[in-house]
């Protein structure tokens, strides 16, 4: 009875250790991996960005699920997706794959989204000053698709400046000066135009 079961004993325990030795390994399951590209991965808004994950790789299965989250309260699907940032700031994009076995994997990176320039624009009266004269300098045609315009900058092309929406200033001589205004908006953007001042006349007569 013994020598009959002593083969059976021995092939048994020959597909243990063959199992102990790694062949359970083969069969061991492996995670995805995620990986993305962005085009463009900067710029201006409104930025319109596609994320391509078509990298992303499952090496013992396939990838059956992208998801995205845009960092702005937007999410997406698939593996090449495309969205649009509406205002600056900075974004956290991340994407997480899910392959056919259930298990996942995910990648975070930024992004920068610039806020756009506001516009400055200005008029002035009289439209050929003469020397000695106030001009009146307005730049409340200004604008920003950020909000409100908080600063106002004027430089006057003689070595005066001044603050303000409406701002008045004199020559006391004449020629050509160029003003300058600069306008910061509430997220601190900030946009420069410049126009030449042609004062009529010579020198002045100066009366404080």
């Amino acid at each position: 009875m013994s020598m009959r079961w002593k083969p059976l004993v021995v092939l048994g325990i020959g597909a243990v250790a063959l199992l102990l030795g790694g062949c359970v390994g083969r069969w061991r399951t492996h995670a995805p991996q995620a990986l993305f590209a962005l085009r463009p991965a900067e710029g201006v808004a409104p930025l319109t960005v596609t994320c391509d994950a078509t990298l992303s790789y499952d090496e013992d299965g396939t990838i059956v699920e992208y998801v995205w989250d845009f960092g702005d309260g937007a999410r997406g699907l698939g593996p090449i997706v495309s969205h649009t940032y509406q205002t600056g700031g900075t974004y956290r994009i991340r994407l997480e794959v899910f392959d056919d076995q259930g298990l996942s994997d995910q990648i975070e990176t930024q992004i920068q989204v610039e806020f756009p320039p506001p516009v400055a624009q200005f008029s002035y009266a009289p439209w050929r000053p003469g020397t000695g004269e106030f001009i009146r300098f307005d730049a409340s045609s200004s604008s920003s698709p950020n909000g409100e315009i908080v600063e106002y900058r004027w430089s006057f092309g003689d070595g005066n400046w001044a603050t303000g929406q409406v701002v008045e200033h004199r020559y006391w001589y004449g020629g050509g000066y160029p003003v300058t205004l600069t306008v910061i908006d509430e997220v601190g953007a900030k946009a420069t135009v410049t126009q030449v001042i042609e004062v009529q006349g010579g020198p002045g007569c100066y009366t404080p």
